[in-house]
């Protein structure tokens, strides 16, 4: 197992809800100094009020970040919406998309296996990408592939963003065979994230979980998500 999973928060055994989880994987890189990463930790906290707020999401959603610069790191580790607490994000190096897809994989997998030791059903998990330009070469193909894949085995729904001018479009395209990615208006940090923990509010009270990822129906048949205000698709 990854040494990154020693950090993790147990699944509350008290809460018999089914569960949607989703990882916020986020480009923290020197180039999103200043008023950007200002503005992502302003953001988050606007998340973490919103989604709060909710009182079916706030125990419903599971949520977890991964930051990633020279190397990816888990900031929060997977725990209960209720749980989460406002954090001041810090730049660092370089670009390592590909560590940040999977640690967030792993992250992923993980959580599932123990909602399934714990009988518990769940939703199919969130992965969310944010990154203001391109990755590094190192590993990235590997790690795209892998993403693809469980993209195309419905084992994770796929979304990212691309902040500010210098993103590789051509890359950030490659990201989800399911969707394009949105451009981030500005600074819209707290706009974004509005629409995430109402996103996450509304799989919360569908019906599409089970008890394994073979069982859960296709997302457009029961959940409709919150018009995007707050980017372009690209």
């Amino acid at each position: 197992m990854n040494r990154e999973l020693e950090l993790y928060v147990p699944v509350n055994e008290q809460n018999h809800d089914p569960r949607v989880a989703c990882v916020l994987v986020m480009d923290v890189s020197y180039s999103m100094s200043g008023a950007p990463i200002t503005a992502l930790s302003d953001g988050y906290k606007v998340f973490i009020d919103e989604i709060q707020n909710d009182p079916l999401a706030r125990k419903r959603a599971e949520v977890s970040v991964v930051t990633f610069g020279t190397s990816a790191h888990v900031v929060i580790p997977f725990q209960e919406a209720q749980r989460l607490q406002p954090t001041e994000f810090e730049t660092d190096g370089s670009t390592d998309m590909a560590g940040g897809i999977n640690l967030a994989l792993d992250q992923l997998e993980e959580r599932k296996s123990q909602y399934r030791a714990q009988h518990l059903e769940y939703f199919r998990p969130w992965l969310f990408l944010m990154t203001d330009g391109a990755p590094n070469h190192e590993g990235f193909e590997e790690a795209l592939r892998r993403l693809n894949q469980a993209e195309a085995e419905k084992r994770v729904e796929v979304f990212a963003v691309g902040v500010g001018e210098n993103v590789n479009w051509d890359v950030l395209k490659r990201v989800s065979k399911e969707r394009g990615p949105l451009k981030l208006n500005g600074l819209a940090f707290a706009e974004m994230f509005q629409w995430l923990s109402a996103s996450l509010s509304s799989v919360s009270e569908s019906v599409n979980f089970g008890y394994d990822d073979s069982s859960h129906r296709e997302p457009g048949e029961q959940i409709a998500l919150p018009p995007v205000g707050w980017g372009t698709l690209q």
